[in-house]
């Protein structure tokens, strides 16, 4: 099994672009990646917006009820093996949210509940979903579409 790389905290937050400009000017964290109502600053932590996080994990199931019971924030994790993952945590004994899917933006993932309730999430890297994507024929134009990343990214990813 390939090893799954502890990438960062997702903080929840009630208004994003707030919490951008606070964590911008409080502490001069530089954006990596701006996705609208996610934002990944370099070398720290992510930011997404409350409930379009809850609508997304949960799939508009039960949301209200879903809400208030669970913490505001979600670690996230990546592996190149998401399958071999996703089978072990399948044959424990875990909560499970929901299985692998692939979400909006292109992504493969799956979530569970560590034992205190928090949310993790388990992802294939956005570097093997733009290559997913570039060996089905999309152009780069598209990838960057798709995947809402820049297309210097995209470029250099597919010219590795």
């Amino acid at each position: 099994m390939s090893k799954i790389q502890f990438m960062m905290p997702v903080i929840f937050v009630e208004d994003v672009k707030r919490s951008r400009e606070f964590y911008q000017n409080i502490f001069s964290l530089e954006v990596e990646m701006d996705f609208g109502e996610n934002i990944v600053f370099k070398e720290a932590f992510s930011i997404w917006q409350r409930d379009r996080a809850m609508r997304i994990i949960f799939d508009n199931k039960n949301l209200n009820e879903k809400i208030n019971n669970y913490r505001d924030v979600e670690l996230y994790f990546e592996t190149s093996d998401i399958e071999s993952v996703w089978d072990k945590v399948r044959s424990s004994n875990l909560e499970i949210i929901h299985p692998i899917k692939e979400e909006s933006w292109g992504q493969r993932v799956f979530r569970l509940h560590d034992p205190d309730k928090h949310i993790i999430e388990v992802a294939e890297p956005m570097s093997e979903v733009v290559i997913r994507f570039h060996k089905a024929g999309l152009s780069e134009e598209n990838i960057s579409i798709k995947t809402q990343m820049p297309k210097e990214i995209i470029r250099k990813i597919i010219s590795k």
